[in-house]
């Protein structure tokens, strides 16, 4: 059963809502973020590689009003827990993992001269955590956009992707690469986006009126990136690009890599972000042609590398993709997110979509003991100041 998409009016009415009721005072500013899905380019981001993601209509919301001064207030639905933060203590990591995200932009902001008066704040969000689908980029860049309203100082999207991303890194301890933070920032209605991460350029590819359905469905199995098997992943390519003699693996042709099979984990990582590269451009090409079966095959084929070369898929993503692929209808499915858990993305006809979706929540329900999360996802717009009438 594909589970209901909860508008973003009545989100950002959920967040105001929340936000009268801790602090007493009528939510003030408003703004949100989508999560994101992407259809294909996993773990080539910080290899300086070519991703192509897009944003989704499900949103992470934030309201806030203003607060005692020198503290940030935020009440989470989303995890049922209230945090505080004492300005003076900017610098310091919090001790809740998930006020670190909003803890990181403010103190981004405050580096950049962007001063974030006392808050009372709430979230709202239909980005299922840990899924893959971004709640973090999510949660950032609406803690960005909402910082900009209350402090009426603008920075540049690109400041703000920045900001954010580093956020991220240093304050949430996750070494991640660019594309979360880019995509939820710059997406537009109805696009993906062919993103390079050397130079980070962007363009929108136009998903055009005919494309099948995308069907995300969850493993209900959450993964934490800040674990250490990513930070692995990421050391393991640069030891290949290391003996390979190039900056990053961006710069490695095929025909290379025989030079890396006496270490077999460098070699494998190495194959999966050159081959993975290939076929992102290859699938741009498929979305402007309308191929949709060729499409599903590079999905399909981005889910095997994953599996077998980058290891960093999971049995529960596995089986989720075998019998998403053995389905009428269904062009191809993959893992999409870090890994490790989380969501796989399904390229599906759409009349084909009820019917498949309840097929496979059955089988998987039937093998692993719990229905999965399904979720149709369409093409949404990026971050944002939110009005107070939607």
């Amino acid at each position: 059963m594909i589970e209901p998409n909860p508008s973003l009016a009545s989100l950002i009415d959920s967040a105001s809502a929340a936000v009268a009721e801790l602090s007493g005072r009528a939510a003030r500013w408003r703004a949100a973020a989508p999560g994101r899905v992407n259809l294909i380019g996993e773990h080539t981001d910080y290899n300086h590689g070519w991703v192509l993601p897009m944003a989704i209509d499900r949103y992470t919301a934030m309201a806030a009003a203003p607060g005692v001064p020198g503290q940030i207030r935020v009440r989470s639905l989303a995890m049922a827990e209230e945090s505080s933060l004492s300005l003076d203590q900017l610098h310091t990591p919090h001790g809740d993992a998930w006020m670190r995200y909003v803890q990181g932009v403010v103190a981004q902001y405050d580096r950049r001269g962007v001063h974030c008066p006392g808050l009372d704040a709430a979230v709202v969000s239909s980005v299922p955590p840990g899924g893959g689908l971004s709640s973090s980029a999510a949660l950032e860049l609406a803690t960005a956009h909402l910082l900009e309203a209350v402090t009426e100082q603008a920075l540049t999207p690109a400041e703000r992707i920045q900001a954010s991303v580093q956020a991220e890194r240093e304050m949430a301890g996750v070494p991640c690469g660019i594309m979360d933070q880019t995509v939820v920032e710059l997406a537009e209605s109805g696009q993906v986006l062919l993103l390079d991460c050397a130079d980070q350029t962007a363009h929108s590819v136009p998903l055009g009126s005919q494309a099948p359905a995308l069907l995300v469905i969850d493993t209900g199995v959450s993964h934490s990136l800040a674990e250490g098997a990513y930070a692995q992943r990421r050391a393991e390519c640069e030891q290949a690009s290391a003996l390979l003699g190039v900056k990053t693996l961006r710069d490695v042709r095929p025909e290379q890599l025989a030079r890396l099979k006496g270490e077999m984990a460098a070699h494998r990582r190495a194959t999966h972000v050159v081959s993975e590269n290939e076929r992102v451009r290859d699938a741009v090409t498929a979305i402007e042609q309308g191929h949709w079966d060729r499409l599903g095959a590079l999905m399909t084929g981005s889910h095997r590398s994953l599996r077998d070369d980058y290891e960093v898929s999971c049995g529960e993503l596995d089986l989720l993709v075998d019998l998403a692929t053995a389905e009428t209808g269904v062009y191809g499915a993959r893992m999409t997110g870090g890994g490790f858990g989380g969501c796989v993305i399904v390229l599906v006809e759409t009349d084909q979509l009820e019917a498949a979706a309840d097929r496979i929540s059955g089988q998987y329900d039937d093998r692993m003991g719990w229905a999965p999360g399904c979720y149709r996802v369409q093409s949404g717009a990026g971050a944002r100041e939110i009005c107070a009438a939607l």
